[in-house]
């Protein structure tokens, strides 16, 4: 049998799994010579979990996936962290290092950005979350755009899974209304930022 220094075995599973996840299952199911390698930090850190983000049912308590990207969040995996922090908040209610968590990929992508400035909202955190709010439209070039990227952001959550269990309940506060007193005109592209976190906020408390 030919030998295959590890360092090259490793980086070879490492290139499988960055074509996708689902291709280190037959690694994992053959022996454990494989598994070696693919639950090496060079793996889980580099695997395409890009699918989690599109079916976040897949990280489901439940799922018979969630032991792997559990793996790569310990590992540092940024998707992984945003899976496991988004879980843990919207299943369990506020939690400091859910939120670290989430902060550590908040400005990775765009939808992090907007996801941890709604939970911070809805954990209390409403001077922190605004900040972050700001960032978020800092980084868009019409509300269009925000838009999408929230609705992407609830579809994350609501998949997740159960709603309703009033996570966020006696957490979520405002210390006063928009200073617009949500007095616009019926054009969304008039929507200011102070609206759009707490329509969006309060529309994640609910759903949680």
């Amino acid at each position: 049998m030919t030998y295959i220094p590890a360092a090259v075995m490793t980086d070879i599973v490492r290139r499988i799994g960055r074509d996708g996840f689902r291709n280190l299952g037959p690694l994992i199911a053959a022996r454990p010579f494989f598994q070696e390698f693919v639950f090496s930090r060079e793996v889980l850190v580099d695997v395409d979990l890009d699918e989690f983000l599109a079916n976040t049912r897949l990280g489901r308590e439940e799922s018979i996936y969630r032991p792997f990207p559990l793996r790569c969040a310990t590992e540092g995996h940024e998707i992984a962290r945003y899976i496991e922090a988004l879980c843990r908040l919207t299943q369990e209610g506020p939690s400091v290092e859910a939120l670290e968590m989430l902060g550590e990929v908040g400005y990775s992508y765009i939808s992090a950005t907007f996801a941890f400035a709604v939970m911070l909202l809805c954990c209390g955190s409403y001077e922190q979350g605004m900040v972050v709010t700001r960032t978020f439209f800092s980084r868009i070039q019409t509300l269009e755009e925000a838009v999408a990227v929230a609705e992407v952001v609830e579809d994350q959550i609501r998949h997740i899974g159960p709603g309703h269990r009033n996570v966020f309940y006696g957490y979520i506060h405002f210390k006063e209304y928009p200073i617009c007193y949500f007095a616009h005109t019926n054009s969304s592209s008039s929507i200011c930022q102070n609206c759009f976190a707490f329509n969006y906020a309060t529309r994640v408390h609910e759903m949680c």
